[in-house]
């Protein structure tokens, strides 16, 4: 065990956001109206944003879903007279996004990202366990658990920040939260001081830690020394192979390559990686494939298409339903879905459409296969060089968005296992996220404009993938994870070498005999 020092990354990325790069939201027919003429900046904006609601997120198709957001959006309304600043305000939006349990339809409340408390506290149900410091004066505090927050259990802490951040389910809302938890304007934000931040240990000892700015900040963190084979690697997706277990290990940190970010033009291409890889495991007679997704964040999803095409038959595959709503936002930030059409007909604004069904996709011949320096993803049709041997594949809390729809595709095509802790995403969820700033008071939000609906229509809508194996990913004292495989899997590769030479039997058998 070690403590090794980190410097602290951006953890929220829509505040990095520029509103001056993002397009407003605007409609005039909302701007007409005597509500919003008469309206402060608040009120104004506030329409608008349950307008973008009402038209763009597919929850809101339904006209039910619709009536209950205005009824609400009126009290607001009224609220809004009483605020006392764009904190308050943008605090009366997230309510609005997080009840949507939807963790791509958010605001960003972030105007102050450098001032921070230098400790990040895990958080797991109503316990926490600070592992992170940034100090040798805080390193008594690695790994101890905390009761309360400035006063307050840290269940009603939880409780109110539950109520303005928008997340799929607990572990994503916890992942999200033990990062919000070290910035100073979050405690602003729950109505608490940032000057301080009172910790209470399990001990009854009160610790007060003070702010510090960000870009001075280092981070002491309690985890093994990197030797360990499912440490993060700072990587979109890597690959080793183990020989003497007949192990393949994929990390695949993010769905992101060359095709899916042509500006940066030194990435690879997931599919020719993944080809390569394929070709490896096949020449040296490898037995097992794990798929590591524990700090997958998601990306774009087509990656996950390709790793699939190599495990299953991609013309058997049962895949995801895709709804997609319509709307202006939409067609500002994708011009091209304008001259979509479906059944021959145009597009209507505000419906929703399965976007298999549009007339390009449905006409589109699957045996079509682009060049290699295409645009698009090259998928594995070669029914003979699919994978046979067992799959792996490892979710964590971090697993979220297309991590967890490759999980989810896995699951209900019943291909390989999954082990680990209950993903961050949500199997059936919403997505696809679409940008906008509210023009009054320059509040960035995003919010989704497509559902995800998991390939086994009878499997019950979870809100997590529930792993086949439960093991705890987040042990720094041991690989449990590599132990596990290894101890279940790299038996097999030792039955297989002793069918396949049976040199073995000279010194157990034949000589002994002799003498």
């Amino acid at each position: 065990m070690k403590k090794i020092l980190l410097t602290l990354l951006s953890m929220v990325a829509v505040a990095t956001l520029s509103a001056q790069n993002i397009s407003e939201y605007r409609n005039p027919e909302v701007e007409a109206t005597r509500e919003y003429q008469e309206g402060n900046a608040y009120q104004q904006d506030l329409l608008l944003y349950a307008d973008m609601l009402a038209t763009v997120h597919p929850y809101y198709a339904d006209a039910k879903h619709r009536k209950e957001l205005m009824r609400e959006v009126r009290k607001s309304y009224k609220e809004c007279t009483t605020l006392g600043d764009d904190a308050d305000f943008k605090l009366m939006l997230a309510r609005l996004a997080a009840e949507l349990g939807d963790g791509h339809t958010a605001i960003s409340y972030w105007t102050n990202m450098n001032t921070i408390f230098p400790v990040r506290m895990a958080i797991d149900g109503d316990k926490s366990a600070i592992i992170d410091v940034t100090s040798e004066e805080l390193s008594e505090l690695l790994g101890k658990s905390v009761t309360h927050i400035n006063g307050y259990p840290l269940r009603k802490v939880l409780h109110s920040a539950r109520e303005i951040v928008s997340a799929d389910n607990r572990v994503n809302f916890e992942n999200l939260v033990k990062d919000y938890f070290m910035f100073t304007e979050f405690w602003s934000l729950l109505g608490m001081s940032d000057e301080s931040l009172s910790l209470t240990l399990t001990d009854g000892t009160t610790v007060e830690v003070a702010p510090i700015q960000r870009n001075t900040l280092k981070i002491a963190q309690l985890q093994s020394d990197g030797a360990r084979v499912t440490d993060r690697r700072n990587v979109l997706f890597d690959y080793t192979i183990f020989d003497d277990e007949s192990i393949c290990y994929l990390q695949f940190n993010q769905f992101a390559d060359r095709v899916t970010l042509p500006q940066y033009k030194q990435l690879a291409r997931f599919d020719t990686f993944v080809e390569d890889m394929m070709a490896e495991i096949e020449a040296k007679g490898v037995k097992t494939l794990v798929v590591d997704l524990q700090y997958n964040g998601g990306g774009n999803s087509a990656l996950g298409d390709v790793l699939l095409s190599w495990l299953y038959p991609v013309a058997e595959l049962k895949t995801y339903g895709v709804e997609v709503r319509t709307s202006e936002l939409l067609y500002a930030t994708y011009p091209y879905y304008r001259e979509f059409t479906y059944d021959d007909r145009p597009l209507e604004l505000g419906e929703i459409y399965d976007m298999w069904r549009f007339d390009h996709n449905r006409k589109q011949s699957g045996d079509v296969e682009p060049s290699q320096d295409s645009t698009r993803h090259i998928l594995n049709r070669d029914a003979e060089r699919i994978f046979r041997g067992n799959v792996i594949f490892v979710e964590g809390r971090e697993s979220f968005s297309s991590a967890t729809l490759l999980l989810t595709m896995a699951r209900d095509n019943g291909i390989g296992i999954i082990v680990g802790q209950p993903s961050g995403g949500r199997p059936s969820h919403y997505g696809d996220l679409l940008y906008c700033t509210l023009p009054n008071t320059k509040t960035i939000a995003t919010v989704s404009h497509k559902r995800f609906v998991r390939p086994d229509a009878e499997a019950r809508d979870t809100d997590y993938i529930v792993p086949d194996v439960d093991i705890d990913l987040r042990n720094t004292e041991c690989d449990l994870l590599w132990e596990w495989i290894v101890r279940n899997y790299s038996k097999q590769r030792k039955a297989d070498t002793k069918s396949e030479d049976d040199s073995y039997l000279w010194d157990t058998i034949y000589r002994p005999a002799m003498e």
